[in-house]
């Protein structure tokens, strides 16, 4: 069989797991040898079929909204073409990847390879969905296999159309019912996976409610015990990028619902999946630069420019290097943000010491990933100058795709804001420290620890400072992450000095280029 070729994208027919030493020698050392075979045979899978079959949905959108079906009942589905819905089952095992051997982070490895945020996203909400169910509801086996073997699929219904990210203005009410809640005044406004969700979870306030505190979370099923339609989907939204999801918005009228948890735990379960879908968005950031980064390299390779590869002349290498340090770094803090999470996620007390490290490491790797993967995207556009610009060609579409890993999940504002509250815990503080004292290069761990303290200051003052602090945070994150991977790839402890001269400079030192061109290509 001839392998998968494209004349819009260098990086289809790759094996995105193959592809990249530095990440299989790091997987490697995370994972069983067991679990590793199936890496390889995901990565063919996403450069054989998940890339192409993403540029197809890109560039011909074939998501449509059936209100009815042929009987008159309202079922309000998306309409996905033969070869979207194959996808979403060929990838459903990641689901169920969190409670095999593998862990969160066998997960975590395959949404990097996935990378491809309107795939991964459905894949994300849906293990949200279950470990909720996981770890709250006594009698969850039924939903489970709904969720890991087919065929329904999860959401997570947050964000209202008055409220955005401030859930304390949460309208959606919850009565009770003899046997069961009932839900109304929800207005659920950027619904990811809309028409797909079957399971979602989803916030509402209890009567008399009268703080934060007393938000609650639950379970809702698409049908009611009768058999009809549980909540009505208003539309589908036209949207920049992430076309292999539907997004719409949902509207909940006395839908029946489960309880899962209640007056002071409810918001803090919310904050549990948000960080689930947190980290999970770190990985497709350094997903979407990984693919960027491949194809920018093979431009360099492939196209000549007064007599010679571009790769050869020093302006275009000098980028490829940039590029290349770039998505090491943001992929190590990537996967320092998962194996946290692993050790970290389920929690007895909302006050855990470790869960507070956990939930201020998630903020700081969240907004440091996406803002670095929106720029990677944007310099590798570059790199095929007119060419990048076209929307004919695959590169424009990861520039597009990159730009909603900032604003998923919470813009910068509202990640600083809560790294701050987070803080109000000096457990959290202490164990930040400890980690960046653990991993950052013995050569670096001067000028980082006094950036680290400068960052917690400010994150513990004055609001107009918080997100600035917080981007330093990350800096720092990135640091310690390469030199918690340098114990597999050794290499990366000299990519940390790189790194951390170019985001305080925005160059490399000239003597060093040499060395940065070894390490980047």
């Amino acid at each position: 069989m001839e392998p998968t070729t494209s004349p819009l994208s260098y990086a289809v027919g790759l094996n995105q797991y193959l592809v990249d030493p530095v990440l299989t020698r790091i997987a490697e050392g995370l994972i069983a040898p067991s679990f590793t075979s199936q890496l390889v045979e995901l990565g063919a899978t996403v450069g054989d079929h998940v890339l192409p079959v993403g540029i197809e949905i890109d560039q011909a959108p074939s998501i449509a909204l059936i209100s009815h079906d042929l009987d008159g009942h309202r079922i309000d589905q998306a309409r996905l073409t033969t070869s979207h819905t194959a996808i979403y089952e060929q990838l459903r095992h990641v689901v169920s990847t969190p409670w095999s051997k593998a862990g969160f982070i066998g997960h975590f490895l395959q949404g990097y390879l996935i990378a491809d945020p309107g795939f991964y996203c459905l894949l994300t909400l849906t293990t949200q969905v279950a470990s909720a169910l996981q770890l709250l509801l006594p009698d969850s086996s039924r939903y489970l296999r709904r969720l890991t073997d087919g065929p329904s699929w999860g959401g997570t219904w947050f964000t209202e159309t008055h409220a955005g990210s401030d859930l304390a203005a949460t309208r959606t009410q919850a009565r009770r019912d003899i046997d069961k809640w009932l839900l109304s005044s929800g207005d659920k406004y950027f619904a990811s996976g809309a028409g797909l969700t079957d399971l979602a979870i989803t916030s509402a306030y209890p009567p008399h409610a009268s703080s934060l505190r007393d938000l609650h979370l639950y379970l809702v099923d698409k049908y009611t015990d009768e058999g009809e339609l549980n909540f009505t989907l208003r539309r589908l939204k036209s949207k920049l990028a992430t076309k292999a999801i539907p997004t719409g918005e949902i509207e909940l009228v006395e839908a029946q619902a489960t309880l899962l948890a209640g007056e002071n735990d409810g918001i803090y379960r919310i904050l549990q999946s948000l960080t689930l879908a947190r980290t999970a968005n770190a990985i497709a950031s350094a997903g979407v630069a990984r693919i960027a980064t491949i194809e920018a390299t093979l431009r360099g390779e492939r196209r000549q420019a007064f007599g010679h590869p571009l790769r050869e002349h020093a302006l275009f290498a000098r980028d490829l290097v940039m590029l290349r340090l770039a998505h090491l770094g943001i992929l190590s803090l990537a996967l320092l943000g998962a194996e946290t999470f692993q050790e970290s996620y389920d929690f007895s007390d909302h006050n855990d010491a470790n869960y507070l490290v956990l939930r201020l490491l998630s903020h700081a790797t969240k907004i440091h990933t996406a803002k670095h993967s929106t720029i990677i995207t944007q310099q590798a556009m570059e790199c095929f100058g007119g060419l990048g610009f076209l929307e004919e060609y695959a590169i424009a579409r990861w520039h597009r795709e990159a730009l909603v890993l900032p604003i998923w999940e919470g813009s910068a504002n509202i990640h600083a804001l809560d790294a701050a509250e987070v803080l109000r815990h000096p457990e959290a503080a202490i164990g930040v420290r400890a980690l960046l004292t653990k991993w950052v290069p013995q050569s670096l761990q001067g000028p980082v620890l006094k950036s680290v303290e400068i960052a917690l200051d400010g994150l513990a003052g004055e609001t107009w400072y918080l997100k600035e602090s917080l981007e330093l945070l990350g800096e720092c994150l990135e640091i310690a992450a390469l030199g918690r991977f340098a114990s597999y790839v050794p290499e990366l402890a000299d990519v940390a000095e790189l790194r951390w001269n170019a985001m305080q400079t925005h160059s490399l030192p000239a003597w060093k280029l040499p060395e940065a061109l070894r390490l980047a290509v």
